[in-house]
């Protein structure tokens, strides 16, 4: 547990603006936890949080979800962390997933399934981009996007800091030390591991 808290990312995150289909949301928590994501930013989704394990294979366990009442809510609390909000938006005319600076802080945004991200969300961004499609298609599905996006990110940002990861050494042995706890917790208790 301390070899992967000492590879997770937390100066790159991830808003979920109203995405209520457990399978996206799923898949988007999965690709976060693979590509070493530690927080998720969640906006109008129950805090009972209703993952498809099928799809997770536990992984939410692993991660630090941040649940919002409001877009406004949600981005304030990330300007306040020094993050750079970027909107994924389908429009051939906005900057592209290559030009985002992620050696500072950044948080990409995503909408929901059928109408995107929200007005107020989208007037919080500092950027908009778009991951660029030669194809006749000019959308990809949410949990597509936000994989893509991450993949990127999560590689332009290690390569930039040189290093696995841009938390403290203090920071990731407290985070190995929070999933150890847990970890002996549901062992105590006879849970079954929710994967």
């Amino acid at each position: 547990m301390k070899r992967v808290a000492e590879r997770r990312l937390a100066g790159l995150t991830i808003v979920l603006d109203g995405i209520h289909d457990p399978h996206n949301i799923s898949a988007v928590l999965r690709s976060c936890d693979g590509f070493g994501i530690q927080h998720v930013h969640l906006i109008g989704i129950a805090s009972e949080l209703s993952a498809n394990r099928q799809i997770t294979r536990g992984c939410h366990k692993w991660l630090t979800l941040h649940h919002h009442t409001s877009a406004a809510a949600c981005a304030e609390t990330l300007h306040a962390d020094g993050f750079a909000l970027w909107a994924a938006l389908p429009d051939r005319e906005q900057k592209t997933l290559d030009d985002i600076d992620f050696c500072g802080k950044v948080a990409l945004l995503f909408g929901a399934e059928r109408d995107g991200l929200s007005d107020e969300l989208i007037a919080q961004a500092d950027g908009k981009y778009v991951i660029p499609m030669p194809g006749f298609s000019q959308s990809l599905n949410v949990s597509v996007a936000a994989a893509i996006s991450l993949y990127v990110g999560s590689h332009a940002r290690r390569h930039a800091l040189g290093q696995a990861t841009d938390m403290t050494h203090a920071e990731t042995e407290a985070l190995a030390k929070i999933w150890i706890n847990a970890d002996n917790e549901r062992k105590r208790r006879g849970c079954p591991d929710p994967d």
